[in-house]
């Protein structure tokens, strides 16, 4: 098994948000959920890529390794989610890194927040010394070419993150958006996206709420809006038009009993939520109270169908680039001698 290359995982495509959420790594896990899959499963050359829309583990599996992972994930999620998972080995698996950086295994086709994810993922891995060569050079080659298809292709055209597409929808519910209240909860890279897509959007009045007030105050300095702290942003519910969540709670912000709360207050107005986070923020019950409408990211999928008709073109560009970059890279991985020099490439920032 030493020229091998596994992953398992479930993405957006395979596994419904619940499961998604039941399997994404909790906050006491931070900086350790690569340690804790390889102590778990016996693999070696663990590498775990985890975002909103997928949980994948990539490693250098002994002979059991598929099953014991499988084992894992089952024993993670409380019930058996084979039908969810998919399964590549050997160059699929460089294949479908590859795919993913360059934004093609996206249900956002060529977003760039993706790629960001695949970087951070790589550097965790380093930074718990459970990557090895396997991973260095597929993950460090992924990288590149992630960059390289999105500056020879147009295939960032339209909709290309998240939080555009969070945007997109609010403005799909309210085609102006200069006399509307949004409050946005969160102050990291989604909620900042989210942010710069509704200002470009003309966004009229804009929350940005958080529990840390000073990063709320420095995204709200950075892209305009007022920043509140976390409970006044749910004070600001009471006047607002559309609210997103993007915050890393690990628990439910807004649940069912404090919904019908707030549309008792505001007598029955519309209220339009969309959750972006993962875990979910707010709890589905939620859509059951009078004049409040709650999406979640999964619904976001519907936004962005029609840019991607377009761009079969620019798909199939990409697509070559991937192929020929992904075979020449699992080449050097089962060829050691066909490897530069210095197998250790500085990943560009």
């Amino acid at each position: 098994m030493m020229n091998d290359w596994l992953v398992v995982g479930l993405n957006h495509s395979t596994a419904p948000v619940e499961i998604r959420e039941a399997i994404s790594p909790k906050p006491e896990e931070a900086g350790r959920i690569n340690t804790i899959i390889k102590d778990a499963t016996g693999q070696e050359g663990v590498v775990v890529l985890s975002t909103c829309s997928r949980f994948e583990i990539y490693c250098q599996p002994d002979k059991d390794g598929e099953q014991a992972i499988v084992a894992w994930l089952n024993l993670r999620t409380g019930t058996d989610i084979g039908a969810s998972l998919f399964i590549h080995r050997g160059s699929a698996a460089v294949g479908h890194l590859f795919r993913v950086a360059a934004g093609l295994d996206s249900w956002i086709l060529g977003e760039t927040e993706i790629l960001g994810q695949c970087k951070a993922a790589y550097q965790g891995a380093c930074s718990e010394k459970t990557v090895n060569r396997f991973g260095h050079l597929s993950f460090q080659r992924a990288l590149m070419v992630g960059k390289k298809v999105r500056n020879e292709t147009r295939i960032v055209g339209g909709i290309a993150s998240i939080g555009g597409a969070a945007a997109m929808m609010a403005r799909s519910i309210f085609s102006d958006l200069k006399e509307r209240v949004v409050v946005v909860f969160g102050a990291g890279t989604m909620a900042a996206s989210s942010v710069r897509h509704l200002r470009s959007k003309g966004a009229g009045k804009l929350y940005i709420s958080n529990r840390s007030l000073d990063k709320a105050q420095a995204l709200a300095a950075e892209l305009g809006g007022e920043p509140v702290a976390l409970a006044e942003g749910f004070d600001r519910l009471d006047e607002a038009d559309i609210a997103v969540f993007s915050t890393g709670a690990d628990h439910y912000l807004l649940d069912g009993e404090a919904a019908l709360a707030l549309s008792r207050r505001r007598g029955g107005r519309s209220l339009f939520i969309i959750d972006i986070a993962m875990p979910r923020n707010v709890a589905p019950e939620v859509a059951k109270a009078e004049g409040v409408y709650l999406y979640d990211i999964d619904d976001l999928k519907a936004v962005v169908q029609k840019s991607l008709a377009k761009r079969e073109t620019d798909m199939a560009q990409a697509a070559v680039i991937v192929a020929a970059e992904s075979a020449d890279c699992w080449g050097r991985l089962v060829n050691p001698q066909t490897a530069p020099a210095h197998s250790r490439m500085a990943v560009a920032a």
